[in-house]
């Protein structure tokens, strides 16, 4: 038996292939890996900067939990004053026509915790003189931080002295507002004490401070109007890796210093808006059914239009014909017309051209007298008839049995100028 040949081979190979992606995509219903530009410590996230568990955490505490996806001034329209707004770390902080809609919200007696991002922590509430802030170089080597974690930070620093010629600004400037590990102090009797992961500090000369890390505030509480609103400098209290480390204590009562524990919205509307949308969009929980189907379909129809399916199908090109169906399909044509001048022209033109009449102009009688021997007739009867079959080719039609009998005493002619060849 031949073994198959090298394209056999590689079309099974490649078979596999499309076999292959398609068991991978098949599973994206069940996880989908954390990919793409947008936030990835989102309430959605399960990653371990995300705050899926926190969310799970507060649908489980309270009377009711949901999530926002609305822009806040037009969600803020349809928002009870008993409900607590979290926006928990999000990806931009709100614009001044937010912060209008949200403060006017809070003062008619709405409640808000807003934490900061570690990766741009920075935001001012200007009509309540409330700012967060990166530490400076001072207050972070000042900020308590936990044993382990200040070795740690000494001997990175002798290292960074080390390098320093070596490492350019950019990465300078990042760990100047990298995260730090501080033992913070707490007003929750049953959290007295935590570990508090941080960068900025919120600076407010009014607010009652909730959680401090050495000189500087982390966490604090001040009423507007009929509201209250809470302040954070770090979100990272709300990661899942918080929740696993102990901190849903803690991240739960500094939810609960809002004054209204029962509902609460957690926003997301701020990740959604706060994020590139080229690729974001398509892998967004809302339209990641729809991604992972369009492209199960295209991977289908790319296999099914690279490898054949079953059997080979039967050629539909006709084998080629023998003369003798060429020269029937040819009468055929010529029957249909009913018109045999042309057929006639054509068989008349051959016969001169075999007989080599143009050579003997003049001396036709050298060529017609032999066939009229063979054929035991007048030779001026025989130039008559082919004088009188030129003439008739020439006219504009001929009937099919006339062009019949004309071409058959023709043939009779060009038989016995064969015969003569042959016995020469």
């Amino acid at each position: 038996m031949n073994p198959p040949s090298r394209n056999k081979r590689e079309r099974r190979n490649a078979g596999w292939i499309w076999l292959f992606f398609l068991c991978l995509l098949i599973p994206l219903h069940l996880w989908f890996p954390e990919l793409g530009t947008g936030a990835l410590d989102d309430s959605y996230s399960a990653s371990a900067s995300g705050k899926k568990a926190f969310f799970l955490l507060l649908e489980l505490e309270s009377y009711n939990t949901e999530r926002n996806r609305v822009p806040i001034s037009v969600f803020l329209q349809t928002l009870d004053y008993d409900e607590t707004l979290c926006l928990l770390g999000p990806a931009r902080y709100p614009n001044p026509q937010e912060w209008s809609a949200i403060l006017s919200w809070v003062e008619e007696g709405g409640h808000l915790v807003i934490t900061a991002n570690h990766d741009h922590p920075e935001f001012e509430i200007d009509a309540l003189n409330i700012s967060v802030k990166y530490l400076d170089e001072t207050e972070r080597e000042n900020l308590p931080v936990v044993e382990s974690e200040k070795k740690g930070t000494e001997d990175e620093s002798e290292d960074k002295q080390k390098d320093l010629d070596s490492s350019d600004l950019l990465s300078l400037l990042n760990d100047q507002h990298s995260l730090l590990d501080g033992q913070a102090t707490t007003v929750f009797p049953d959290a007295p004490s935590i570990i508090w992961q941080t960068n900025a500090q919120v600076i407010s000369e009014s607010g009652q401070k909730l959680i401090s890390v050495g000189e500087t505030q982390q966490a604090i509480r001040q009423m507007h109007g009929e509201g209250v609103i809470v302040v954070a400098a770090s979100s990272k209290i709300f990661s899942n890796q918080s929740m696993i480390d102990g901190g849903s204590v803690p991240a739960f009562r500094l939810i609960e210093s809002a004054e209204a524990p029962d509902y609460f919205v957690v926003d997301e509307s701020l990740n959604a808006s706060g994020t590139s949308k080229v690729v974001a969009l398509l892998i967004d929980p809302t339209f990641r059914p729809l991604t992972i189907q369009l492209l199960i379909t295209l991977l289908i129809f790319g296999w099914w239009h690279s490898t054949r399916f079953g059997p080979v199908l039967t050629s539909h090109i006709l084998p080629r014909h023998n003369i003798v169906s060429h020269t029937d399909n040819v009468g055929n044509l010529h029957f249909k017309n009913g018109n045999g001048r042309a057929l006639l022209y054509s068989y008349l033109k051959q016969l001169f051209t075999e007989l080599h009449l143009r050579r003997f102009r003049g001396k036709e009688h050298r060529v017609i007298d032999p066939i009229a021997r063979r054929m035991k007739t007048d030779p001026e009867k025989i130039a008559a008839f082919l004088k009188h079959v030129s003439q008739l080719s020439k006219s504009k039609k001929i009937k099919r049995h006339q062009m019949g009998d004309l071409i058959r005493r023709l043939a009779e002619i060009r038989q016995a100028a064969r015969h003569g060849k042959q016995q020469g």
